[in-house]
């Protein structure tokens, strides 16, 4: 075989460039070959190049150095679906890569086409550069005038010194005496970032990938993968604890996940080796641990002696004197509730409320405790201090606290301030108010003689819950109480139909009866009511 000069120059490199070329074989997540394509190494670190497409729904590939040895691919470290290529990282494999050209390729340069592994030819193709344009503003994108073969694509492009250029693309059209190379250096410059949680490109592969060489970028990446893969997400913490040993964030997802499995062993050990050698941020630890323990004995599981709340607060307590936040206080609030320390949880509370956490929602938590004491009146003073966090025209956050406080108020024998409140939280969840709630409103309505507005919710709350015989009963008793006594009548008698057994609605129907003057009829329903175990009504009745 003739060789022109610069083919003759070309095969002093051939044998190495054949050392780095591999097969890659790509398989989804029930073991099935999806594709087979090219690659090959570049540098000394493991990295191969291939392209895109080969590895789109792959949950694991290979690749097949020239002896027929495969190594499996252990990490995607960069991907772009635009140019179809992607990074690999393979561990255990020994061959050096190609060189990447100190240069770019001009026009009208002659470059070289290593043929794909298994091609019987070991001469590389000759191709001039018809154009090299910049993308990117530092790589170049390849325009080569030659035809190449079918399989071709992934396979290197390099210069008479055997470095490499590119990555060749897939044939864009059969036949064609023209093809494309992407500039290596954009693929090997690839990298993963946090974004790349939910970046397309490297979501449509489900092989791991690297972390970010950042720390915090590391996390943020963990963070956005989430937990929905508990094997994939607890094998990226594994490589978080590798790559950054001294920082708490590796420890703290990894006893998260042991806790929830139920390894509270392992999750122990793991807070363990934390603390022994994280170097600063040791208060996470301190925080993950009574957070994890208080969460468990919540849910009721089945625990080891030592997880106990008094355990978690003392956690929490060394998590606030090395880094005194005000989460950690209202981590401690909350644990000393469920130990039922109620004034010491409120106190708890009350302090975070005068730090940067101070919201509605704290001053709700201070009341909930101070309403286990019986402090009626501190109940109503955070419930104030709550609902003060909204100015008027109030949005939809006021609507807990407007409803708390006005259960309060009606307590206290406050109800025209409770109505207030009730008409408030109707404002803001108009589409979400039910019967119940206008029934509620209507007693406390009766209660300061606000009667007209007592019936407009009672017919409200029927017409809701048209079976329900309560409603009746009270549409029966506020039209009673207004003198108008056929709708009361019937009202009652809606309500005992609804459910026989329903004293009060007898009692109802009794009195209204007597007040219409048919003291029989009235009789009759204020016995039934006796029967059915009524209080009241024996006493009418004499």
């Amino acid at each position: 075989m003739l060789f022109t000069p610069s083919q003759t120059l070309a095969q002093k490199w051939m044998k190495k460039a054949r050392k780095a070329q591999v097969n890659v074989l790509t398989y989804d997540a029930q073991g099935k070959l999806l594709h087979s394509t090219n690659g090959f190494l570049v540098g000394k670190k493991g990295t191969v190049v291939s392209d895109y497409n080969s590895f789109k729904n792959a949950a694991r590939a290979v690749v097949v150095d020239e002896k027929g040895k495969e190594y499996p691919v252990d990490r995607i470290a960069g991907a772009s679906s635009l140019y179809d290529v992607v990074k690999l990282q393979v561990g255990g494999i020994k061959a050096d890569g190609l060189t990447p050209a100190k240069a770019p390729a001009a026009k009208d340069q002659t470059v070289f086409i290593i043929p794909y592994l298994g091609n019987k030819s070991d001469v590389a193709k000759a191709a001039p550069v018809l154009s090299a344009d910049v993308f990117n503003e530092k790589y170049h994108f390849y325009t080569l005038g030659v035809k190449t073969a079918e399989k071709s694509a992934s396979c290197p492009v390099v210069n008479e010194d055997g470095e490499v250029l590119g990555l060749l693309q897939n044939a864009t059209q059969a036949g064609s005496d023209k093809c494309y190379a992407v500039d290596v250096v954009f693929v090997t410059d690839l990298s993963v970032t946090a974004l790349s949680a939910t970046a397309n490109d490297y979501r449509s592969i489900l092989i791991q990938k690297t972390l970010p060489d950042d720390a915090s970028q590391a996390n943020s990446f963990i963070y956005l993968i989430g937990k929905r893969d508990t094997a994939m997400y607890l094998a990226y913490v594994e490589d978080f604890i590798q790559r950054f040993p001294t920082a708490t964030e590796g420890y703290t997802m990894k006893a998260e996940v042991l806790s929830a499995r139920g390894d509270y062993a392992g999750a122990d050990a793991v807070w363990a080796a934390g603390l022994d050698k994280a170097k600063t941020g040791l208060d996470d630890i301190h925080a993950s641990t009574a957070r994890n323990l208080y969460a468990c004995i919540q849910r009721g599981d089945s625990l080891p002696a030592n997880w106990t709340l008094n355990r978690a607060l003392e956690e929490a307590g060394e998590a606030f004197k090395i880094n005194p936040q005000p989460t950690y206080t209202a981590l401690e609030a909350h644990i000393l509730y469920s130990m039922k320390e109620y004034a010491k949880a409120a106190e708890k509370f009350k302090t975070v409320c005068n730090t940067n956490l101070r919201s509605s929602e704290q001053f709700l938590y201070a009341a909930q405790c101070l309403n286990m004491t019986g402090d009626t009146l501190g109940v109503l003073a955070m419930q104030d201090s709550a609902v003060a966090m909204y100015s008027k025209p109030y949005v939809d956050g006021a609507a807990t606290p407007l409803l708390m406080r006005a259960n309060t108020l009606m307590s206290l024998n406050r109800y025209r301030e409770a109505v207030a409140d009730l008409n408030e939280y109707e404002h803001l969840r108009y589409n979400s108010v039910n019967a119940n709630f206008y029934y509620q409103r209507e007693q406390c309505e009766m209660k300061c003689r606000m009667f007209q507005q007592a019936l407009n919710d009672i017919e409200r709350a029927v017409q809701m819950a048209p079976t329900e015989p309560l409603y009746h009963a009270e549409l029966a008793a506020v039209n009673y109480r207004l003198n108008q006594l056929d709708e009361a009548n019937a009202a009652a008698r809606k309500a005992i139909e609804l459910d026989p057994d329903f004293a009060d609605a007898h009692r109802i129907l009794g009195l209204i009866l007597r007040a219409k003057h048919k003291e029989g009829d009235a009789k009759k329903f204020l016995e039934k009511a006796v029967e059915l175990g009524d209080v009241v009504a024996p006493s009418l009745l004499k």
